[in-house]
């Protein structure tokens, strides 16, 4: 693995490097024992507090399920996360990873691979202390029964709201909502430092908590980055520099209304790139191995997304009054307590600069992510322009772009959770120093 502390700002590893190698890490049972839970749950959906029940000389870590209630806009929402305190003696002395899944996902997926196996959570919390966040809507209890199209987010776990009401959270769901929850499950259940790693359309979540007065110093200046891409408003320059931006705007101008889903599949998946030749499921092909790995997680992966997580995270400032219309529309029939007008005032707001100088920042990538790395045109690459933007507006920040040197996807850790794991131990050895 090439050094961290040299002047490079591309860092290659390898999967096979001495040093990954080296900071691999083994679960005590292999992951026997949550395997065997998940085997045991309808479509693998087992009850995330059913975990308490393993040992933490087990599992190499002690499981917490936690869940926050919180109130935005006017309306309850609840959010979850899973808490891995780790049995390393030094984990105390390092931040709390918080890691956000991306769209159409939940904490599942960075628990347990679509075989079961453990997933890159397990592994990080060998050494590390770890939440593994899921957004509100985004986790129900027993998994969805229904094909995708005809699913609901579970904003609140313990009723089923009606379809008038899921259809008026659709719409109001901004960032500003999600990281609300976010703040406030960290405070509640986590103490010291964090990091908060944000993956894919979680991304923004780690700049608002770097920009916010309560979080941001406990975040200390220090970002940790795993196919998350930058402030979303850096997206919206850098697809306009690499002559992307009218294609984004013709797909966003083509979604559904925002009170509506939008459903994915396995031919998106497939088209966008996020099935590779390492992932672990069956088929000749990407369609292929999209489609048996979404029939694998069809109970526990929710496959939905919300209108407003695309357009917030493409800054897509050009179809504002579209989408502030439709927005105006679907709250005024909105109950009495809501507030409305935060909702439309937060619509497509960017992430403030942060309070907290950078003093570190590690972006990790797997060369065969199409959506945040060019190979052959390194200079084209999202997480490069992000990360010179930053090296530029903040000149002593040390940044770097850990570059994997091999065909891991934008889905690196559904392919090669173990040795993801050894090089974010790295890069967060490295941010701490």
């Amino acid at each position: 693995m090439g050094s961290l502390l040299g002047p490079e700002s591309v860092v290659r590893v390898g999967l096979d490097d001495p040093d990954v190698r080296g900071a691999a890490v083994a679960l005590p049972d292999r992951g026997d024992w949550v395997a065997r839970l998940a085997r045991g749950a309808e479509g693998g959906a087992f009850d995330p507090a059913a975990l308490a029940e393993a040992p933490p000389e087990v599992l190499g870590y002690r499981a917490i399920w936690c869940a926050t209630r919180y109130v935005h806009y006017g309306l309850p929402w609840d959010i979850t996360g899973l808490r891995l305190e780790s049995r390393d003696p030094g984990a105390g002395s390092r931040p709390w990873i918080v890691l956000v899944h991306g769209g159409s996902a939940n904490f599942y997926e960075f628990f347990v691979t679509p075989r079961n196996a453990p997933g890159l959570g397990q592994f990080l919390a060998q050494r590390q202390n770890v939440l593994l966040v899921t957004i509100p809507g985004n986790y129900r209890p027993g998994g969805w029964t229904q094909c995708a199209e005809a699913r609901a987010p579970q904003y609140l776990l313990d009723q089923d709201l009606p379809p008038e009401e899921v259809a008026l959270r659709n719409a109001v769901y901004t960032n500003a909502l999600v990281f609300a929850g976010l703040k406030d499950l960290i405070r509640e259940h986590l103490d010291g430092d964090v990091l908060v790693v944000g993956h894919s359309t979680g991304g923004e979540l780690a700049f608002l908590a770097a920009g916010d007065g309560d979080l941001g110093p406990r975040c200390g200046g220090r970002f940790l980055g795993w196919g998350s891409g930058g402030p979303s408003h850096w997206r919206r320059d850098w697809e306009r520099a690499t002559g992307r931006r009218e294609r984004k705007l013709r797909e966003l101008a083509a979604y559904p209304l925002v009170s509506r889903l939008r459903t994915r599949g396995a031919a998106e998946y497939a088209r966008s790139g996020y099935v590779g030749e390492l992932n672990p499921c069956d088929g000749a092909t990407d369609l292929e191995r999209s489609a048996d790995w979404l029939a694998r997680e069809a109970r526990r992966r929710p496959n939905f997304k919300q209108v407003l997580q695309d357009v917030e995270h493409g800054a897509v400032v050009e179809l504002r009054e579209r989408f502030e219309g439709e927005l105006r529309t679907a709250i005024a029939v909105a109950p009495g307590a809501m507030d409305g007008e935060a909702v439309v005032r937060d619509l497509l707001a960017p992430a403030p600069e942060p309070v907290v100088p950078w003093a570190r920042m590690a972006w990790v990538v797997g060369r065969a992510d199409r959506g945040h790395w060019n190979e052959g045109a390194e200079h084209l690459a999202r997480e490069r322009f992000v990360r010179d933007r930053f090296a530029t507006s903040w000149p002593g920040v040390s940044a770097k772009v850990l570059l994997i040197d091999a065909p891991l996807t934008h889905y690196g850790h559904v392919e090669a959770p173990a040795a993801l794991a050894s090089i974010l131990h790295r890069a967060v050895a490295w941010l701490v120093a």
